[in-house]
C-alpha cells in the first residue's frame, strides 16, 4: 500500500513540474512575431545605432534625440 501511495505522489509531482515547465515557455513573448527585421540608423552626432522608428530625422540625417539634432544644426 505504501508503494502505491509513493508512486501516486511521484506521478503527481512529475505532472505538476511538467505543467509548470510548459507554462514558463507559454508566457515568454516571441522575439519578433512578424518576422520582420528593424532598420537601424546611426546618429549623425554621437554615432550610436538606433532603430529608425525611434530616431529623429532632419535634413537627411538621423539623430538619437532632438537635443543631438539641435547640436548638429548649431555646429554647422
Amino acid at each position: 500500500m505504501a508503494k502505491i501511495l509513493l508512486l501516486a505522489l511521484a506521478f503527481a509531482v512529475a505532472f505538476w513540474l511538467l505543467r509548470r515547465y510548459r507554462k514558463h515557455f507559454e508566457q515568454q513573448p516571441p522575439r519578433n512575431p512578424a518576422g520582420e527585421t528593424e532598420v537601424m540608423v546611426r546618429c549623425a552626432r554621437c554615432d550610436i545605432h538606433i532603430p529608425r522608428a525611434e530616431g529623429v530625422a532632419a535634413e537627411g540625417n538621423y539623430f538619437c534625440s532632438a537635443e543631438h539634432e539641435r547640436e548638429f544644426r548649431n555646429a554647422r
